[in-house]
């Protein structure tokens, strides 16, 4: 295993550039386990973290099932490095203040995380941009089976896996489903639709976990329970879910491509005006804009763009993975127009169709 001393590898690559889905751009699936006979994290002493981290680094360094993970310890890692993991593994977690005797371990190829000793012993995440929450359930059952042969953990006959956080106990399942619903949102459909789908086991948030500000069109399905449910009820309520609001979303843009009113036009023209022209421009207005952009080429009123491209501009617009881009420091105050001229030079070949 690499140690943390070398550079953050996820800026390195680019995840987001082979994601052409144009509705479920993403989900994740997340295990919460402690180790019995330790204290929550919040109670821990600073050597009896460092103990446990060095088991658990060990054992899930070594795992089969990981294509070469590699650990960085918090205290080592910079506020932009942490920064960037809340962005790419879409975490509404802030890590900011992990600190000695905290670590995160992250697969080769970004699609996996474990964060150790942050609010639990253990939060294992599979990140996935394909919509198959079964395959990433059984990645992280592969990963959980192995290191459950050299640990054990709290776990209740009455309430399950014991977590940090009581409504967690249980399966201690979490699971998202990221899609972009620009059509409903934009034709005012949406919430009569998530009132008829959603019931109260789940809940829908924004991109970044808040239950009332939706960015960049962007919402997230996750379960509300652990307790009282096994995985695959989980895992087929969520799917269930994502499966029908593709349905309404595919259904309100088919209607736009025969359709496309006078205020939908002027919403994209704006969006592509405001993406063209400015100087500098902020992260949230940049993904509402990019998403309407988005929304525009798949009705066929903008040219010259995939849904990759957008895509990956979508997510590479962000400060963290913005500033990952750039060799230079760049002050805080050059941040909104070096977005502004990365979001210039993605959009050099698209057209207005009218």
């Amino acid at each position: 295993m690499a140690n943390s001393k070398q550079p953050f590898h996820l800026c390195q690559q680019n995840f987001w550039a082979n994601n052409d889905n144009p509705i479920w751009l993403a989900s994740s699936v997340h295990f919460f386990r402690n180790v019995e006979k330790y204290k929550f994290p919040g109670k821990l002493d600073e050597e009896r973290r460092k103990q446990l981290l060095t088991i658990l680094s060990k054992e899930i360094s070594t795992c089969p099932h990981l294509s070469e993970p590699t650990e960085y310890k918090a205290e080592e890692m910079s506020g932009l490095e942490k920064e960037y993991l809340v962005e790419h593994f879409l975490s509404s977690e802030s890590f900011h203040q992990a600190h000695t005797g905290e670590a995160f371990i992250i697969d080769k190829p970004g699609t996996f995380l474990a964060a150790l000793n942050i609010r639990d012993h253990i939060h294992m995440e599979w990140l996935d941009t394909s919509g198959d929450l079964e395959n990433s359930w059984n990645h992280l059952v592969k990963i959980e089976s192995k290191l459950g042969k050299a640990v054990n953990y709290s776990y209740s006959p009455k309430f399950g896996f014991l977590t940090a956080d009581p409504y967690q106990c249980g399966s201690a399942l979490q699971v998202n489903a990221y899609l972009q619903l620009s059509g409903l949102i934009h034709t005012d459909k949406v919430n009569d639709i998530l009132t008829k789908l959603i019931d109260e086991s789940l809940s829908v948030t924004g991109l970044q976990g808040s239950p009332t500000e939706i960015i960049g069109d962007v919402v997230n399905i996750q379960n509300q329970y652990t307790l009282g449910l096994t995985e695959e009820n989980v895992i087929s309520a969520i799917r269930n879910v994502a499966t029908k609001l593709m349905v309404e979303e595919h259904a309100a843009r088919s209607h736009l491509k025969h359709d496309l009113n006078s205020s939908m036009k002027d919403k994209i023209s704006r969006a592509y005006g405001i993406l063209i022209h400015s100087y500098q421009i902020e992260a949230v207005e940049s993904l509402n804009a990019i998403s309407l952009l988005k929304l525009g080429a798949d009705v066929g009123m903008l040219s010259g763009m995939s849904q990759r491209q957008f895509n990956e501009l979508f997510f590479n617009c962000r400060r963290a993975h913005l500033l990952c881009q750039y060799s230079d420091k760049i002050s805080q105050e050059e941040i909104p127009h070096k977005r502004a001229e990365f979001i210039h030079k993605s959009l050099k070949d698209l057209k207005l169709n009218f």
